[in-house]
């Protein structure tokens, strides 16, 4: 069982039907939700967010109101100073759940997107060999190299095999539903070919060629985007934070004690908090627009 069936099962006991009202509001994130493929539908996912926020402050204020109150020195203020960041974080949470779908969709796009130029020669050369179209789909299924490329074809083999469709319905329900633009115009090319009965080994051939083209370009972008990137994060991230920590210093010298405490925890904020959570920004950025491996 994965982590999103358990925070399934566990919302639904705990909130039984009282989120019904609410899923409504939350219709426009649908269609990302069924090309994310995560297992979910738009109503368990409704109650998956709303018990997620709930565990974050459940977790999140008394260790923050514990840590805040040794370093103030003052319960009342750690209470509030807790309770106003706990409502932030609830606000970041429900904003990363909200996206979420959308992100995944995401993901899988980058995924099939890198795999399909090789994808696409394997399959070439399948259809070449004679093969009839369901075995190139088999084939491809089986292939866990070509990630996400791999379980589109696997739901296309499914669908005719267990579900007894026609393989141009089949083509038809996954292009319909998959994150990346390639995918869906290869699927549609194949419907096209298939229905008006041309060679599919030379369609695949031309579009594996215009794919691996395509491919070395995303690179080429990547790789300047990338130098531009580390060279901002090193000049306002590091030198940044290295150059705020010496303001403060001298700021607390300065200042006399009344500053000290107040600074101090400043200096605990920024470092121990902001700075992680940018360098992990920067991170997930960095890996969000690289080209899947």
């Amino acid at each position: 069982m994965n982590i999103w069936k358990t925070l399934r099962n566990l919302s639904f006991k705990f909130f039984r039907h009282s989120l019904d009202p609410f899923v409504n509001l939350f219709e426009s994130i649908k269609p990302d939700l069924l090309k994310a493929d995560i297992g979910l539908t738009l109503v368990e996912y409704v109650y998956v967010t709303f018990f997620s926020i709930l565990l974050f402050f459940i977790i999140e204020f008394p260790l923050i109101t514990i840590i805040t109150s040794i370093i103030l020195q003052d319960l009342i203020l750690a209470i509030l100073f807790s309770f106003t960041l706990n409502i932030v974080i609830v606000l970041v949470v429900f904003f990363l759940f909200y996206t979420y779908p959308s992100m995944a969709a995401g993901n899988r796009k980058k995924n099939i997107e890198s795999a399909i130029p090789f994808a696409t020669t394997y399959m070439a050369t399948i259809a070449n060999s004679g093969a009839p179209p369901i075995t190139m789909f088999r084939v491809i299924s089986k292939f866990e190299e070509y990630g996400e490329v791999s379980k589109e074809a696997g739901k296309i083999y499914r669908d005719v095999e267990v579900f007894g469709m026609d393989i141009v319905g089949a083509i038809r329900k996954t292009a319909n539903r998959t994150p990346s633009e390639e995918l869906k115009e290869l699927l549609w090319g194949l419907d096209t070919v298939l229905t008006s009965g041309g060679n599919i080994g030379d369609f695949l051939h031309e579009k594996s060629r215009l794919f691996i083209a395509e491919y070395g370009r995303r690179l080429q972008r990547y790789s300047r985007t990338l130098s531009i990137l580390i060279e901002i994060y090193l000049t306002l991230v590091l030198v940044g934070s290295v150059f705020f920590v010496i303001i403060t210093a001298l700021m607390s010298v300065l200042g006399g004690g009344g500053m000290t405490t107040y600074l101090s925890f400043i200096q605990f904020l920024v470092i121990f908090i902001v700075l992680p959570f940018v360098s992990v920004g920067f991170i997930l950025l960095l890996k969000s627009i690289a080209p899947a491996a």
